[in-house]
């Protein structure tokens, strides 16, 4: 925001709470308080007031929210990354960095260690730069400490621990009690167990009195792990029962995992292996729902070397095959993270030997390189500012349509595909456009196709559809020089419920009475292509109850799903239609969750522009 509203003082200071209240306590449930729901509330009010810090705040507060209590972390992760987007664009160092750590966490979680380390060091770079910034700097400190520990760099993980702890205060004992439980965990496996056990309690009385649940379960399952060590077994499954209890209690399934393996790893140890296979099946089911494929690995391991020790060797053979089958599964992302780390290595190899030799000229030129990057990032998210006061604004639309939403989803930080609207006496016109190409090409033509749609109609005063078109190709086959370029695009003539249209190659959609209605479209471009005649007029006779959508192809071209193929228009058309009699804002939330599911971990192909009006 560049300015604040006297009259929205209030509502950004409700915001502002709820973020407090959910940042400051993670792992700590409040009784009758649905913190998620809070947050998910205060990310619309942030949103319709165009609050970017609360809108980025409320991101990341669910990204935590998703990863611990929801147990989805392809969401949590798309919050983050999005989070940290926006706290980059509003330049605020502190969040970002926080967005950086909370996202190590989360990859340190899926046993991606290079991505978790990389991540927890670009965050806790403004620590080491802000020292007084005491609570969050303990967490930023706490998340490096735990990546070192789970990376077996126990004398780094041991430093960045104790440097977390060395200034910190009483109000921030959700953090010392965890950085605690990390270097009680640390002694453990070094076999100091006398230096283990007392961290472990002195986690234990912190974040118990704290009231922090999910640390203090921790702080038990740590204890009992000790205790496991030492042979203490009564005392291991005392305290390894009680930290599963809570986890069960809460519904922490990741965490209710961990304590499941570690209770049938004390019952091997004691040769109660039917109360370890019990536990073993538990942990399967749970590592099932939270898709933790590595853990499931070892649980089909630990579960064939049980049966066949008690000589029941169809059932070893049936988890053996298992743990064959997942282990096959797995192996491809196993080579990409290897491929990873190694070149992660080479690069902080090259990295220590620019820094070994101190050529002042090779810094000189990186150093040059990051500047002109980051004018070249400046100039294109000011270029992005431009292009969206060129959209249809919500004012306008809002005055003129009772019921719709956009969906737009660029690739790049400009787009190719837009979105444009004007009103011209009685009647309003909306159009959905794709121009050639996407990013900074893209946007580049998108600006001149919205510069000749505005000069059509409001200079030449141009009002059929078909001849608005005609004149936009006319005036970029002029000024383009017999380049290809132009648009696809759908312009739409509304006039109370009177409606005429032209379309270029998009046909746009129909639904009425819960039928598929495919209306025409011109298969030639707006510009140069192997046609030339005039755009054809189409008249729609508008019932209520219609609902008309109009798009570009960057949904129906996406790559993904199980195949990693294209979704198609048809598809696209059947999700419309089972979502049609939803209010419109839930719309626009399903197809872009159904985008995002199909994408998957692939790469956004094309621009993406889908605009629905209900009648």
């Amino acid at each position: 925001m560049n300015s604040i509203d006297p009259s929205q003082i209030e509502l950004i200071k409700s915001i502002d709470e709820i973020n407090k209240v959910v940042w400051n306590s993670r792992g700590v449930p409040i009784t009758g308080v649905d913190l998620y729901q809070e947050c998910s509330n205060a990310l619309e009010r942030s949103k319709s007031i165009n609050y970017q810090f609360g809108v980025a705040q409320c991101l990341l507060n669910l990204g935590m929210g998703s990863f611990i209590l929801k147990h989805d972390t392809h969401l949590a992760l798309s919050q983050l990354h999005e989070a940290n987007l926006l706290f980059k664009e509003i330049k605020n160092e502190k969040w970002s960095a926080n967005s950086f750590l909370t996202i190590g966490i989360v990859f340190n979680s899926l046993g991606k260690a290079e991505s978790a380390l990389s991540n927890a060091l670009r965050g806790i770079s403004f620590y080491e730069k802000n020292a007084d910034d005491i609570i969050d700097r303990t967490m930023a400190f706490y998340v490096l400490g735990t990546v070192y520990k789970d990376l077996k760099k126990y004398n780094e993980s041991e430093k960045y621990y104790k440097i977390g702890v060395s200034r910190s205060v009483k109000t921030d004992s959700l953090w010392i009690g965890r950085i605690f439980s990390g270097l009680s965990n640390i002694y453990s496996i070094q076999g100091k167990y006398d230096e283990a056990i007392n961290m472990g309690f002195k986690a234990l009385d912190i974040l118990k009195s704290d009231n922090n649940t999910i640390g203090e379960s921790r702080a038990l399952n740590d204890i009992g792990a000790i205790y496991k060590k030492q042979k203490k077994y009564v005392d291991a499954l005392d305290y390894l029962s009680k930290g599963l209890e809570i986890r069960e209690t809460l519904d922490l399934k990741q965490f209710a995992l961990s304590s499941h393996i570690d209770i049938a790893e004390l019952f091997c140890e004691i040769g109660q292996n039917e109360n370890a296979i019990i536990h073993l099946k538990k942990a399967e089911q749970k590592a099932i729902e939270t898709n933790l494929l590595s853990r499931l690995s070892k649980i089909y391991h630990d579960l064939a070397s049980i049966y066949k020790s008690i000589s029941d060797f169809q059932q070893a053979l049936i988890y053996n095959e298992k743990y064959v089958q997942i282990t096959i599964d797995t192996h491809e992302n196993e080579i990409e993270n290897k491929i990873n780390s190694l070149h992660t290595e080479l690069l902080r190899e090259k990295e220590a030997e620019i820094e070994r030799l101190k050529n002042v000229e090779l810094k000189s030129a990186y150093n040059l390189i990051e500047i002109k990057n980051k004018e070249i990032l400046d100039s294109i998210n000011y270029a992005k500012r431009i292009q969206y006061a060129l959209l249809a604004h919500e004012g306008l639309l809002n005055e003129n349509l009772e019921n719709y939403f956009v969906l737009f989803k660029p690739k790049d930080i400009v787009s190719g595909d837009f979105y444009w609207a004007t009103k011209k006496g009685d009647d309003f016109f909306l159009a959905c456009c794709d121009s050639t190409g996407h990013g900074v090409p893209g946007a580049f033509m998108s600006l001149l196709n919205i510069s000749f749609l505005n000069e059509a109609i409001n200079e030449k005063n141009i009002v059929s559809p078909d001849q608005v078109l005609n004149h936009v190709r006319d005036r970029l086959i002029q000024n383009l020089d017999g380049g290809q370029d132009g648009m696809d695009a759908t312009l739409l003539r509304i006039n109370k419920n009177k409606i005429s249209y032209a379309s270029s190659n998009n046909s746009p959609l129909l639904i009425r009475d819960k039928q598929l209605i495919l209306l025409n479209a011109d298969k030639m471009p707006v510009g140069k292509g192997y046609r030339s005649e005039s755009f054809s007029l189409y008249d729609i006779d508008i019932k209520a109850g219609d609902t008309l959508y109009f798009f570009t192809d960057g949904f129906a071209d996406q790559f993904g799903g199980s195949d990693g193929k294209k979704y198609k228009y048809k598809q696209l058309a059947n999700l419309l239609l089972s979502n049609v009699d939803e209010d419109m804002e839930v719309q626009k939330e399903k197809l872009n969750d159904a985008f995002n599911s199909w994408q998957g971990n692939l790469e956004q192909v094309d621009d993406v522009c889908i605009i629905g009006i209900k009648f």
